[in-house]
């Protein structure tokens, strides 16, 4: 029967682990449970719960630093930062919607987020998740203490263990201490919305905007279908698909920019904005991927080089039919498909083709367990990946067959 173990300091932990490693019991690492579909299923015989290993152990606003326990929700970590009037600049979304089912809104730990190495819009400008940890602390699954970094990025010396621990999604390590970065919010933002149905010219456009002087931070193009689900209404009253492009900063910069970039873009279609309130809504929908939020439909994510992102989400939608959203200035694509898992093959052969890759990020687990959700490595680094899983879990207890690929044949048990 499986059983939940619920540490709450990180002594707790290593004792926890230290028993699973002598017992051979493989654990699932869970904080809120809202990502635990994304990946295969784990092959576990018991719960790890970080929920209990939480809370904030300290905030420095006046050196934009943040230490905080793994199992911390997101919610309470934006509370104290929008008191401050800062943030994560990496502007990470909140998957529930996306991912769980009965798990709260605003569901969604630290530890998760890192694990995960999920990173919002401006992404494009700032970096990933990993580029905004400072340091962690953590578990291996040698039952040993481990740690990297520290405050500042001047800390990371040698091998920079927190970039392995980002996107690790706990199969080397059980972080319970995470230390990240914070930035100032920016004192204006402006976006601009351009009406544009066709996928090509919109991935163009953005390429053309990226290319400016306007230092845009954020680049999107939402079909005409989808827009509604942003909540904003101005998107709405377009009346078309849009290409949104912002501009954050001093305020009299953020006007230059936003009517430069309305210039540039003149030949795409007509254009409105929004303001800062506005705007922040626009962008956490985008964030959250809201227009395929509370679906049942399979859902990919595309990383492609931004320029060829137009291209490839025109070719997706034509030949799958299915449904694309782009982020990242076209580096990221959200393709869903209503159901069915025949046409994985040529998802992944139009994203080889563009040498891009993708990822299955919402199926069945029928389907997530019988198929490679992640994209497949090349032999050199799948070696290089296996002795650095032996070296941090020898004997595989953290989370196993999470991002590996244990495949089963449909019907098997």
């Amino acid at each position: 029967m499986t059983e939940v173990i619920s540490p709450a300091t990180p002594e707790q932990l290593r004792e926890a682990i230290s028993w699973a490693l002598g017992s051979k019991t493989r654990l699932e690492i869970i904080g809120s449970g809202s990502k635990r579909t994304y990946g295969h299923s784990v092959a576990a015989d018991h719960v790890l719960d970080l929920s209990k290993l939480s809370g904030i152990m300290f905030y420095e606003p006046e050196e934009l630093v943040m230490s905080v326990r793994a199992g911390t929700s997101l919610a309470e970590i934006h509370a104290l930062l929008s008191d401050k009037n800062q943030q994560f600049h990496f502007e990470p979304g909140n998957f529930p919607g996306l991912l769980a089912d009965g798990v709260a809104d605003h569901a969604g730990t630290i530890g998760g987020l890192v694990a995960s190495n999920l990173s919002g819009p401006r992404r494009i400008k700032v970096g990933a998740a990993r580029d905004h940890l400072l340091g962690f602390e953590a578990i291996s699954g040698r039952a040993e203490d481990f740690k990297s970094g520290g405050r500042v990025m001047k800390n990371v010396t040698g091998f920079d263990l927190s970039k392995l621990m980002a996107g690790s999604f706990g199969t080397l390590g059980v972080m319970h201490t995470i230390t990240m970065k914070v930035m100032p919010c920016d004192e204006k933002t402006r976006t601009v919305l351009i009406a544009c149905d066709d996928i090509e010219s919109a991935g163009r456009a953005m390429t053309r905007a990226m290319g400016s002087e306007n230092e845009v931070s954020a680049a999107a193009w939402i079909a005409r279908e989808q827009v509604g689900m942003l909540g904003v209404d101005i998107a709405t009253g377009i009346g078309a698909g849009i290409v949104a492009l912002r501009v954050e900063g001093p305020a009299p910069s953020v006007a230059w920019r936003w009517e430069a970039l309305r210039k540039l873009l003149a030949d795409i279609g007509t254009s409105e904005e929004l303001h800062s309130t506005s705007s922040h809504a626009f962008w956490r929908s985008v964030a959250d991927v809201a227009p395929f939020a509370g679906g049942t439909g399979i859902l990919w994510r595309v990383s492609a080089a931004p320029a060829s992102g137009g291209a490839i989400a025109a070719k997706l939608a034509a030949e799958t039919g299915g449904k694309v959203m782009m982020d990242w200035a076209g580096a990221q694509i959200w393709l869903q498909l209503a159901g069915g898992d025949a046409i994985a093959d040529k998802v992944r052969d139009i994203a080889v083709s563009y040498d891009a890759r993708a990822v299955l990020v919402r199926a069945p687990g029928d389907i997530r367990n019988h198929m490679s959700v992640f994209h497949a490595e090349d032999a050199a680094l799948a070696r290089i990946n296996a002795r650095i899983r032996e070296n941090f879990d020898p004997e595989g207890i953290l989370n196993p067959g999470r991002i590996g690929q244990m495949i089963t044949k449909r019907g098997d048990a």
